[in-house]
C-alpha cells in the first residue's frame, strides 16, 4: 500500500467522524504499540509511515479540520475531535480548494491528483515516471473537460491558432477557464499558468526519454512538476468564493 500524507488525513478524519474524542497517539501509535490507524488500514507502520501520520495529524489540526478538546487535565492538546470543516472535507473528499475545483469538473480528477502524489511517495523509477505522466494527465484532462472545444470556440474574440489541428491551444483553454472562474484575469497570471504547465509537461517528456536508460530519476524534479501542474490549475480553476 502506497500511503501518502493526504490518504492518512482522510483515515484520521474517518476515525473521528462519529464524533468520539481520540488521543493523538492512540490514533498514530508509538514504539511497539500500534494505533487505530494501523487497524483501519490493516498494515503495520514503519517509522516513515508513523512520521507521515504525525505530519497528517499536525496539518489537519493546523487547518482546523480537527481541534483539541482541552478537556483532559494531563494532556489537553493531544485529545482531539473532528470539526465541521473536517466533516465537510471528509464528505466531499476535498482537503483544499483545488480539490473542490477539480471535483466540480470531474471526480476522477481528484483521484488522479491523489494517485500522482502516491506515486511520488513510492520513489521507484517506474513510480516517478508515472507521477510525472499523471501531472500531464491532470492538466490535459482538467483543461479539456473544463474547457471543451465548443465552448472555447464560442468565446468572444476567439481566433483559431494555425499551430493546432483543432485551432484550439492550451492558452485558449487556460484563458477560458480563468475568465469563467475568476473575477479578474491578467496576462501575468495567464503567463504564470502557461509556464507552470510547460514545466510539468517538459518533465514528463524528459522522463519518457529516460524510460529505457539507466539514468536516475530525481524525486525532487518529479515533485516540482506536480507542484507546477497544481499551481497552473489553481490559477485558472479556483473561484474567489471556493472553500473546503
Amino acid at each position: 500500500m502506497n500511503l501518502t500524507v493526504r490518504s492518512l488525513k482522510f483515515t484520521i478524519l474517518e476515525a473521528l467522524s462519529s464524533g468520539q474524542h481520540e488521543h493523538k497517539f492512540n490514533l498514530i501509535g508509538k514504539g511497539y504499540h500500534p494505533g487505530s490507524l494501523e487497524s483501519r488500514l490493516k498494515i503495520q507502520f514503519d517509522p516513515e509511515h508513523r512520521h507521515m501520520a504525525v505530519v497528517a495529524f499536525d496539518e489537519l489540526r493546523a487547518g482546523s479540520f480537527i481541534r483539541p478538546t482541552y478537556s483532559d487535565l494531563v494532556d489537553p492538546e493531544a485529545w482531539v475531535e473532528i470539526t465541521d470543516s473536517g466533516q465537510r472535507a471528509l464528505q466531499r473528499k476535498a482537503l483544499d480548494v483545488l480539490d473542490v475545483a477539480l471535483s466540480r469538473i470531474a471526480s476522477n480528477l481528484v483521484e488522479l491528483r491523489e494517485g500522482a502524489w502516491a506515486a511520488v511517495a513510492a520513489p521507484r523509477p517506474d513510480s516517478l515516471r508515472q507521477a510525472a505522466h499523471s501531472a500531464r494527465e491532470l492538466i490535459d484532462q482538467a483543461l479539456k473537460s473544463g474547457a471543451p472545444d465548443d465552448v472555447v470556440r464560442s468565446m468572444p474574440g476567439f481566433m483559431p491558432d494555425a499551430s493546432s489541428r483543432s485551432g484550439i491551444t492550451r492558452r485558449h483553454r487556460l484563458k477560458y477557464l480563468m475568465i469563467a472562474n475568476r473575477s479578474a484575469v491578467s496576462d501575468s497570471d495567464l503567463k504564470v499558468a502557461e509556464q507552470a504547465c510547460d514545466l510539468a509537461l517538459a518533465t514528463d517528456e524528459k522522463l519518457k526519454a529516460l524510460a529505457h536508460s539507466r539514468a536516475p530519476v530525481s524525486v525532487d524534479e518529479v515533485r516540482d512538476a506536480l507542484v507546477a501542474a497544481e499551481m497552473a490549475l489553481r490559477k485558472v480553476l479556483v473561484r474567489d468564493n471556493d472553500t473546503v
